[in-house]
């Protein structure tokens, strides 16, 4: 298993992250792509893809990606175009994550369309073939629906550039990973092992080779070293969305989510890894780096 960090902060405080987890041996840095925050529109909130090209200049190994890059603001030629940018800028530590968008209050905020749950799904399968046309030297061009692309050679040509899908769909999103992804981000919740299994089941009716895509997730970091130190980090969880420790733990459960002291963290752990996960997305977004530091411990050793 490897482990990776997810946030979306301001640039000195990613930066700062940045820094420690390229020194900790993470596997990646990604981001949050929104305009804002979920839970609290007022906080501060920035272009996570441009704040990733500082990122990049800043540091050397560390893989970086966005989790996940809604379709709904950013249109595939700027997703494209901002990827292949980013490829440059970090030597081809880039993974572009895409996804159909989720938080509806950033779009009535910002003054975004935000078609139904279907129109998004087939924007979403069109942008990924988009992609891939980019991706590909062949220059196929695309045409769709939504999206079209000239059939031309677009010019520098990524590095190293991964695609990742991401989402809670139970079907159609796995299926998507597995026809254009090289990472799946997969939610983890109940169903998992289904998911999984139909991504690489698609993976492979597309001539893919379905044991190359990589399998992630992400969830909260809710652990401690000692009992007392989880329960503080619980509470505080509990407290941000206005639910008892004991409900946030409960759900915690109910979806598989490792948590609590490292034993029990690692037993979790023990079953994703047994699931087909190989790498996990600590979100740490509202932790300071102290904080970040002790979760790696339980989780990284």
């Amino acid at each position: 298993m490897r482990f990776a960090v997810q946030t979306m902060r301001e640039f000195d405080t990613t930066l700062a992250l940045a820094r420690w987890a390229e020194g900790a041996g993470a596997a990646f840095l990604s981001v949050a792509d929104h305009y804002v925050s979920g839970r609290d529109p007022s906080a501060p909130s920035l272009d996570q893809i441009v704040l990733l090209g500082g990122i990049a200049r800043e540091t050397s190994t560390l893989q970086l990606s966005t989790l996940v890059s809604p379709l709904t603001f950013r249109h595939p030629a700027v997703m494209w175009k901002s990827a292949v940018t980013l490829d440059e800028m970090s030597g081809g530590r880039f993974s572009l994550g895409v996804g159909t968008g989720w938080l509806e209050s950033e779009h009535d905020i910002f003054g975004i369309d935000f078609p139904g749950t279907a129109e998004r799904f087939e924007r979403l399968e069109e942008v990924l073939r988009y992609l891939r046309a980019a991706m590909s030297e062949d220059a196929p061009g695309f045409e769709g629906r939504y999206y079209r692309l000239d059939a031309f050679v677009s010019n520098p040509r990524p590095a190293n550039l991964r695609l990742v899908v991401g989402g809670t769909g139970r079907r159609k999103t796995p299926t998507l990973a597995g026809r254009y992804a090289d990472e799946f981000n997969c939610f983890a919740g109940e169903g998992l092992v289904e998911r999984i299994s139909t991504a690489r089941e698609e993976a492979a009716a597309a001539g893919r080779d379905p044991s190359s895509i990589v399998i992630s997730t992400a969830f909260p970091d809710v652990v401690g070293r000692t009992q007392a130190e989880y329960e503080d980090v619980l509470a505080r969880l509990a407290s941000e969305r206005n639910r008892s420790p004991e409900h946030v733990a409960a759900r915690l459960d109910e979806l598989g989510i490792p948590h609590g002291t490292p034993n029990r963290v690692q037993e979790g752990v023990a079953r994703l890894a047994e699931a087909g996960v190989s790498v996990i997305h600590l979100q740490v977004s509202r932790q300071d780096l102290d904080q970040v530091k002790r979760s790696w411990e339980v989780f990284a050793g």
